[in-house]
């Protein structure tokens, strides 16, 4: 009976497109940081919350300096503070403070407890303790596997990963981005669309995670760096492309981050700015949402297509030869642990639908079982409802023991819910029910047996 039930399974994912709607102009703001001086410049601000870092320096970077601010109970920033840890002998810069608005990343050619001084600019991380009180834990160099004999640049830890770049030896461009899983480990370089041509870093994931954001010298960036987007979904991203103008621009844009209430790309940008001296940087901002709209369906379009790929392989992987069990490893991939499985069926004898459920471990189980019959399932019509990393599918299916026969044995519709989440796009919940006498479908692509996917 669960072989019959399973039978009619069915999802949908044709992602229709929406009509195009003018997108209001980006338009983008300079943010003042106290950098108003002619040799004076601001960059990598970060909001998270009611605290926000950044970091100043004099031109080429000399003197640089973290300030931190905290938000007034109006809502206003604070006057910027230097870190309690600052020294005039040393540079800090590149700040980032994690999502436990605690942990902060940074770089700064210090030397570590007990040791001398390198004169390199090394990764480093500090504990805020105590915001009230302004207090911070001493700096931390990170372990020697995380470090290299070249500079490390833009640290950013998003939960126990963190994102660098490097200049390390033996990397795919000059200055390359890479992550660490752990500290006692070599990093490793993130794979192209990231790490393409001479230089990447400043890497900074969106506060959902779907988004990486990044500045590159690849082909096409102008003014030694450009900012650059892409898609991740799990461990993949999608086609690097380039932000619009006039985020992009002659000047070089660097250090891109999103605050955390997802509202503003902030950016540091040496476009001319007026009383600045040319080539100094200073930090602006736009729209996040605005951004996302101006890119349109290509800011979706690998997350999209990752779908797609998903639901077929549902179908792909309930179909078996006869005396063969279902594809269970594929099926536990695409399934969330806590996964549920509703199937409604037609009981003609007791005038009413019965309903079964089952738990994504023992959904697995059942589909261990060898079914005596074959089963072929074709996917004829999808329909999707998406919002950002949750997808709602509406699909038709047609469930045959011979794939060459005309007739479908059985159909069925069927309603999903799809996460998109660390592991890529699971499902989490899936109702399918059978076709019931008398009542006609509704209108969908006929059966003609093409199946989508």
């Amino acid at each position: 009976m669960l072989a019959r039930l399973l039978s009619v399974f069915f999802l949908i994912l044709a992602l229709p497109m929406a009509p195009a709607v003018a997108a209001d102009p980006l338009l983008v703001e300079r943010i003042d940081l106290g950098d108003n001086g002619p040799d004076t410049q601001a960059y990598n601000l970060q909001e998270s919350g009611a605290l926000r870092v950044f970091a100043r320096s004099a031109a080429g970077f000399k003197r640089s300096q973290i300030f931190w601010q905290r938000r007034g109970a109006d809502g206003s920033w604070q006057a910027p503070e230097p870190l309690p840890f600052a020294d005039p002998r040393w540079r800090d810069s590149d700040p980032h403070l994690a999502g436990d608005g605690k942990t902060l990343s940074f770089i700064s050619d210090r030397p570590g407890a007990g040791e001398q001084a390198r004169g390199q600019l090394d990764l480093f991380e500090a504990q805020l303790l105590d915001a009230a009180a302004g207090r911070w834990s001493a700096p931390r160099r990170l372990p020697e596997p995380l470090q290299s004999p070249g500079y490390e640049l833009g640290p950013e830890r998003h939960g126990e990963r963190l994102y660098f770049a490097s200049y390390r030896a033996g990397g795919p461009g000059k200055l390359s981005i890479y992550q660490a899983d752990q500290e006692t480990e070599p990093p490793q370089a993130l794979p192209a669309p990231i790490n393409e041509g001479e230089a990447n870093s400043d890497f900074t994931l969106s506060p959902d995670g779907r988004h990486a954001l990044w500045w590159s010298s690849r082909a096409g960036a102008e003014g030694g760096g450009d900012l650059y987007l892409a898609e991740r979904v799990g461990e993949q991203f999608g086609p690097a492309l380039r932000l619009p103008a006039p985020i992009n621009g002659p000047g070089f844009e660097f250090t891109p981050s999103v605050s955390a209430d997802g509202r503003w790309l902030l950016f540091a940008s040496t476009r001319a700015a007026p009383g600045s001296a040319p080539g100094l940087a200073h930090m602006y901002r736009v729209s996040w949402p605005a951004l996302l709209q101006a890119l349109g369906p290509q800011a979706q379009a690998y997350s999209r297509a990752s779908l797609a790929a998903r639901v077929s392989a549902l179908w792909q992987a309930l179909g078996h030869q006869a005396g063969q069990p279902a594809d269970v490893a594929r099926m536990a991939a695409l399934l969330h642990p806590q996964a549920r499985i509703w199937g409604q069926q037609l009981n003609a004898g007791a005038s009413r639908l019965d309903l079964r459920s089952w738990s994504a471990e023992a959904f697995l189980a059942a589909l261990r079982e060898s079914a005596p019959r074959a089963l072929h399932e074709c996917e004829i019509h999808r329909e999707l409802r998406r919002y950002a990393g949750q997808a709602e599918v509406y699909s038709v299916v047609e469930s045959r023991r011979d794939p060459g026969r005309a007739e479908a044995d059985y159909v069925g519709v069927n309603s999903s819910q799809w996460q998109l989440g660390p592991q890529g796009w699971q499902l989490l919940s899936l109702h399918y029910a059978l076709e019931l006498p008398g009542e006609a479908l509704p209108a969908h692509a006929g059966r003609s047996g093409q199946c989508l996917g």
